[in-house]
């Protein structure tokens, strides 16, 4: 088997796995990752409707000091654990919307009105604060619609990270379960779901290896001896005839004509003129 041949094998095998992998593997990671995308920006509308309806209520004097408190507590749980469930699934390269919610949240409790208000059945914002409360609700729905860009195109993490993550979780599962071997049963899990496919691609490999071990290599014919003797030669007829030109001048000795007969026969010519020359030493 030659290289070419080992070059066509491997051709033929990367094809197979790039496909496998295309086709079988990042299509259903795609798949998967729009799913979460889609479950995920649902949430966040859904959170993104409780926090305008609140802000409204509160700017127009709809709320009171312990619902302002017991609201914020309920939506912390939903945000953090919406927040949370993103960053784990997708790489999400924006701020956390718990540490937005806070800085509001801190500035409220802090105006002298709202506290003076503390037991009060409703609160009722000055008018500044009724302007800032409504602009909160502007600022915060222009930061979840940002955030759920960001949601949209996001990536999913690198496959190894993904794997490393699974594995580890498996591993304390199985570690809290009290499982002999808890590692090696969280890394078979992980492996049996593509075990043939891992074996294929090794046996490829292994293949690929073996039939490079065994090639044999043709062994091309050494052109650079005959060409160098035919440069010679040709050298040195070249300087046998430039000697001759330099010492010789050609004189005519005999000259003989043949007409177009029997002898010869060519169409258009009449007769040939045959000179025969000989090498004189010049003076």
């Amino acid at each position: 088997m030659t290289i070419a041949d080992i070059l066509t094998f491997v051709g033929i095998a990367v094809s197979i796995i790039f496909g496998f992998f295309v086709t079988h593997i990042c299509s259903i990671r795609d798949t998967r990752t729009r799913v979460l995308k889609d479950y995920y920006i649902e949430q966040v509308k859904g959170i993104k409707g409780r926090v305008g309806d609140f802000f409204h209520k509160v700017a127009f004097g709809k709320g009171s000091f312990r619902k302002v408190v017991s609201w914020y507590d309920h939506l912390a749980i939903d945000v953090k654990g919406t927040d949370q469930g993103v960053r784990k699934s997708l790489d999400l390269q924006i701020a956390e919307f718990m540490d937005i919610l806070d800085q509001y949240y801190g500035e409220i409790t802090n105006w002298e009105d709202f506290n003076n208000q503390y037991s009060a059945s409703r609160y009722i914002p000055s008018t500044e604060h009724k302007s800032r409360l409504l602009q909160m609700k502007y600022e915060i729905d222009e930061f979840l619609n940002d955030y759920v860009h960001h949601i949209n195109q996001s990536n999913n993490y690198p496959i190894w990270k993904v794997q490393y993550r699974r594995i580890k979780q498996s591993y304390y599962y199985y570690k809290g379960k009290g499982y002999k071997c808890a590692f090696c049963r969280s890394i078979w899990e992980r492996t049996e779901k593509h075990f043939w496919e891992c074996i294929i691609v090794l046996a490829i490999i292994g293949i690929t290896i073996f039939l490079i071990s065994k090639v044999s290599i043709e062994k091309k014919d050494d052109l650079y001896t005959p060409l160098n003797n035919i440069s010679n030669k040709q050298d040195s007829i070249y300087r046998e005839i430039h000697l001759f030109n330099n010492n010789y001048k050609p004189v005519e000795i005999q000259s003989k004509t043949f007409n177009n007969s029997s002898f010869f026969s060519a169409d258009r010519v009449d007769s040939v003129q045959i000179k025969l020359y000989q090498g004189q030493p010049k003076q």
